[in-house]
């Protein structure tokens, strides 16, 4: 895939990646993923506001740390095997965990900068929706990650595009329903690690722009393992 469809660490009009969000379909989910969102509106409500993102960024570091785990298991069995592996497996299994961590990393900081912003408006969470819910979710998640990635890893990485397209969209809605975002100021404590914005507007989109990039990180490795057989 080509490098330059990547939109981390570059100056860009927020407003028009918006546009091109929402001229763009969302990947189709597959089952599990339909059953996930139609549960994730049911218990969250369609609408869309800062409690509810933070819970859909809670599950979506978990597909990045099974991929670490998987490829780190799957080193360990193979270390302990007398089987010689070859040495492009390896590759893959350490690619794959760089790929985890990283993206894992990214997701946290959108995590703790909605729980932060929540925090500084008083906005008060439940702790059946925003503390019980997520545990029992993400325990489905990352096994059933886990699970895709063992059996083949393409169909892990297909599901986490369609997530993460679906987040994308999601987020540039939020921004696209609330334009009185662009008037609002936004600090945080975690923009000492994460890309500072202006208005909270822009922060909605820049988030939105990083599951773009998870999207497209996870169609480009799919496509480059399906090339390999």
């Amino acid at each position: 895939m080509d490098a330059d469809i990547y939109t981390i660490g570059k100056e860009l009009d927020m407003k028009a990646e918006q546009a091109k969000t929402m001229a763009t379909p969302r990947l189709p989910p597959n089952l599990p993923l339909k059953i996930m969102f139609l549960t994730f509106d049911v218990l969250y409500g369609k609408g869309r506001n800062l409690p509810k993102v933070m819970v859909l960024e809670i599950l979506a570091r978990y597909p990045y740390w099974a991929w670490e785990n998987g490829a780190y298991k799957l080193l360990s069995l193979w270390h302990c095997n007398t089987k010689m592996v070859s040495e492009q497996k390896i590759k893959d299994a350490l690619r794959h965990i760089d790929m985890g961590r990283e993206a894992q990393d990214n997701e946290q900081w959108h995590m703790l900068l909605w729980a932060d912003l929540c925090q500084q408006n008083n906005i008060k969470l439940n702790w059946f929706k925003h503390f019980l819910l997520p545990r029992h979710m993400t325990f489905v998640y990352f096994y059933m990650t886990r699970i895709m990635y063992w059996l083949n890893p393409v169909w892990s990485f297909k599901m986490n595009a369609a997530f993460e397209s679906h987040a994308e969209h999601e987020y540039m809605l939020y921004a696209q329903e609330h334009p009185e975002f662009d008037d609002v100021d936004v600090d945080s404590i975690w923009f000492e690690y994460y890309p500072r914005q202006k208005t909270l507007g822009d922060l909605v989109r820049r988030v939105g722009l990083d599951e773009r990039d998870h999207m497209n990180h996870s169609l480009d490795e799919a496509a480059r393992l399906e090339k390999k057989r």
